[in-house]
């Protein structure tokens, strides 16, 4: 069975919405300490100093992203309904092929098995049930 995230802290981590944590930023940029305004806004200390330091004022989905990226998912995805049209179905050991090549040549790097050029099995898994609308 694939090994699938679930925050084990739910109560704690992400309590802070998008709106405090761009109130934040901006009252650090404008002159207010960052252990003040991550009290003051509710939000952990170091995640607004990362926040700030990379210019990501967005919230985003938590926990691990995707190995190849979500862009790089999305023209997976596309590239495989593009197939499907033209008469070409892939099946489960063409896609995880076609993903490790995919990673290859975009010079991605990757966890996928070397030996075998394929994506892994619970990879394919969860990449599914990311994107329900391709079966």
């Amino acid at each position: 069975m694939p090994n699938q995230y679930k925050r084990q802290t739910a109560d704690i981590r992400g309590k802070w919405t998008e709106e405090q944590l761009k109130n934040a930023i901006n009252a650090v940029r404008n002159n207010m300490s960052v252990h003040a305004g991550a009290a003051a806004f509710e939000i952990p200390r170091k995640t607004l100093e990362r926040r700030i330091r990379t210019n990501n004022d967005e919230k985003g989905v938590m926990g691990p992203c995707c190995m190849v990226g979500r862009d790089n998912e999305q023209r997976l995805v596309q590239h495989i309904k593009k197939m499907q049209q033209h008469g070409f179905p892939l099946t489960i050991d063409d896609v995880r092929r076609m993903a490790y090549q995919f990673a290859a040549q975009l010079g991605i790097k990757h966890r996928f098995n070397s030996t075998t050029e394929n994506a892994g099995y619970d990879w394919l898994k969860l990449y599914l049930a990311r994107n329900n609308d391709i079966s």
